[in-house]
Order: C-alpha cells, then structure tokens, then sequence
C-alpha cells in the first residue's frame, strides 16, 4: 500500500482474507471482555442481528484506527482506510446504510473510509440460561465527573436495573472502581456495569489517536440495549466538550475529538434507523455547561470530595507519569474544563493535579492548551464558529448550543480572573447572525 494507506479484513473466527494487499484483523487482538457481554446479553428472545453486526464493526474499526500510524500519512494526520468487515447479514447493510456509515467514520477520525461487509460472521450462542439479567435502561459511564454525575441522579430513581457500560481503563481503573461503588450505595434500584477491555494485544506500536473509540463505546451499549428492547442509550456529556469548537485553527475537525457532537450521534441514529433498528442514542447533558453538570452532581447526592477525588476527566492517560496518586495532568484542556466547572459549582477545586498549569510559564510546553484558551477567550463567538467546524443536524436550533457555549466561556473567564490572569479583551459576538442557511448534517 502506498504511504497513509491501509487495508484490513476483519474476520470471523480468525478466517485469513482471501486478498493478499489486506491485513486480516480479529476479534484475538481486541481483550474484549465478550463472557460478560454475553451474560449481560442473555435474553429469552433473539438478539437482533444489526445490534450484533454494528458492534463487530466498531471493533474493525477501531482495531484499524489503532494500527493505522497517522504518521504516515503525507499530513501527519489524514489516512487512507480500507476495511472488510464479515457480518451476519450483508443485505441489511445497503448503499444508505453504508453512505452513513462511511460518514460517520469519517466525521470521527478526519481519515478517508472505505467500508464493506461480506457474510461470514455467525450469531453469538445464547448460554441457556433459565434466569437472564434484567435490564431497562442503558448509559455510557466511562467515571468522568459527567458520567458519574448521570449515574448518581439515575440511581435515585426508582426504576428497574440499569446497565452502566464501561470500557477497562487501566490507567485509571481504580477510579472507575471507586465512582461506581459511590454510586450504587445509596441507589434506589438495582445497577449492574460491563466492564469491556479496549486493549489491543500487540507489541507493535500503535496510533495514539483512537477517534474511533468512542463508537466502540457507543456500539457495544447499542448492543446490549437492542438485545433488552430498551430504546434509548444515554451518552452524558457537557455541551461545551459535546460540542468541543476548536480553540485554533490547529485543531479544527477531529484534532478536537467529536465522537459525543450532535452531529456524530445524528449520524449513528441515522445509521440505527437504516438498519432496522429502534434504539436511539441521547446526550441530557449537550445544553449544560461542565459548572452546570457539577451543581446536578450535588443535587443528586454526591458530596465536593466526591467530585474532585472519585472521578477522572484528564485527556492524558497517567500511564504515562510514575506517580498514580495523580489521576490529572492539570494541564489539558479537558483538565482546564474540569477545574471551571468545579470552580463554577464548588468555589474551589481540591483535584490533585499533577501540576499547577497556572505557575506555568507561558513558554512552556505544558501551557500550550491554557495558551490556547485564554486566546479562544479573547474572541468572540458566533453561530459561524459553532456550524463551520462540524456540522449540525437540519433539526437542531444551534441558539441554545451558542448559548451553552458563551456560558461555558464565562465560567472559563472567572477561572482565569480567580488564578491571576484575567481575559482582558472580550468582544461582543454577532448574535443576529441567521443560522437559517449555515452548514448542515
């Protein structure tokens, strides 16, 4: 394959591709943890099969993502993907179904998609069980401050079992351990959580990147709402990294990721719809700000220790740093997000970063995204930066989007005012722009 391109078979039972030019893939490099996913899924009746093929796809690829090196691309970034996925029903998987699958790919990664589907693939058994998990709603809970703070106002409900889906973290997997335990102690209803592996086994390097992770996310909880009927998958996260606009022109597409943007989850429920299916992926938090969100937390129970000590919302993995006491960097832009939103909702913010972004020189790498913000904060912000980026869905008013956004910014602002370094230039963003006519999904 030339420079940037790849192509991959994904086959079932490990089955080789009959094309020499296509690395064959599987399920043995992915540590997925399908025994418990099984036991989840042991429903009396079938278990539709899209739910099964969608999942299958994920996997692909994020498996393909993950050993697709960006750098070699002939931009650093943007590669070329060919990907053949063996599922259990090809026909399900038309031109329409596809077009969006490609899209959605595509709208994740930045990367050029080809994807097609071949039979080959086989039903998951049912395990025969006589008593199955019962199971009446499903949310995405990765132990984020946001994911934890839906898990806490849900547990309060007096309703049937809920299905928390995680992905194996090791990084941070204790956390996750200790926000989960948080929750189901004072729940009113039973709480079960899936805790798959993203680990791919191999010694080889691999992309750093992973854009493609959170659809391996989503579609294993697609899989286990569509195998319970439940119709509706929870995705909590806050409007502003939901909508996640580009601080630079550096970081535009998915150099910010957009894997929870209302116009990825319109795709994956356009997607859904094409196949047949009737779950519908939803994001309660997308009008809040992250100070928002933590106010909900301290409603629905959870104590300000709680917050800033049981839950991880850094963007850099602490595998990276020796000392595991220290679960954020302190000084990404998710870490930044995370510390106005608790300043916001606390006055304070006790998380034990790594390092003080704000002792920081301005010339020091570690500043790069605090740098980046403080500029972002000096600029206005119009319907334009909200829609050219990534864009929305024809059925969304992006007016409450604009707004979430400018009041994300004014928590940010009195971040930066409280730690010594107040924004000293905001302008007044052109509100009466038409949003009628600007780019749509």
């Amino acid at each position: 394959m030339s420079s940037g391109s790849f192509a991959y078979h994904y086959g079932a039972r490990g089955r080789n591709s009959t094309e020499p030019m296509r690395d064959t893939i599987g399920w043995p490099l992915l540590g997925h943890a399908d025994g418990r996913l099984q036991k989840l899924a042991e429903v009396p009746q079938d278990r539709p099969d899209w739910a099964q093929d969608l999942l299958q796809i994920a996997r692909a690829a994020f498996l393909a993502d993950k050993l697709s090196l960006r750098s070699r691309a002939v931009d650093g970034w943007t590669r070329r993907i060919d990907l053949s996925v063996e599922v259990i029903s090809p026909d399900v998987w038309g031109p329409s179904a596809l077009h969006l699958l490609t899209r959605l790919a595509e709208t994740l990664s930045a990367d050029r998609w080809t994807i097609t589907v071949r039979p080959g693939a086989q039903r998951w058994p049912q395990q025969g069980r006589t008593t199955y998990a019962d199971v009446e709603e499903v949310a995405l809970f990765s132990g984020g401050l946001d994911s934890t703070a839906w898990a806490a106002e849900r547990a309060k409900v007096a309703q049937g079992p809920l299905l928390l889906v995680s992905y194996f973290e090791p990084q941070w997997s204790r956390q996750q351990d200790r926000a989960f335990t948080m929750i189901t102690s004072a729940a009113r209803r039973d709480i079960a959580q899936l805790k798959a592996s993203q680990q791919v086994r191999l010694t080889r390097k691999l992309e750093a990147s992973a854009r493609t992770r959170g659809l391996l996310y989503l579609a294993t909880a697609i899989y286990l709402a569509a195998a319970h009927g439940v119709s509706q998958v929870t995705v909590p996260e806050n409007g502003q990294l939901a909508i996640n606009p580009p601080l630079t022109p550096a970081r535009v597409a998915a150099c910010s990721t957009k894997s929870v943007h209302p116009g990825t989850l319109h795709l994956l429920n356009s997607l859904i719809e094409a196949l047949g299916g009737a779950v519908t992926v939803t994001n309660p938090y997308l009008h809040l700000t992250k100070g928002q969100v933590c106010q909900r937390a301290l409603i629905a129970g959870l104590s300000p220790t709680a917050l800033t000590h049981s839950t991880v919302s850094c963007g850099h993995p602490p595998r990276n740093r020796p000392d595991a006491r220290h679960y954020h960097c302190g000084h990404c832009y998710p870490c930044l997000i995370r510390q106005s939103g608790l300043l916001a909702a606390l006055g304070n913010d006790s998380t034990p970063y790594k390092t003080d972004v704000w002792r920081l020189g301005d010339r020091e790498d570690a500043a790069t995204d605090r740098r980046a913000l403080q500029r972002w904060l000096c600029h206005p912000f119009s319907v334009r930066d909200l829609t050219t980026d990534t864009p929305l869905p024809s059925n969304i008013d992006p007016s409450p989007l604009l707004d979430v956004v400018e009041s994300g910014r004014v928590e940010l602002r009195q971040m930066f005012a409280q730690q010594g370094h107040p924004i000293t230039r905001v302008d007044t963003p052109p509100r009466q722009l038409a949003w009628e006519g600007h780019l749509r999904v």
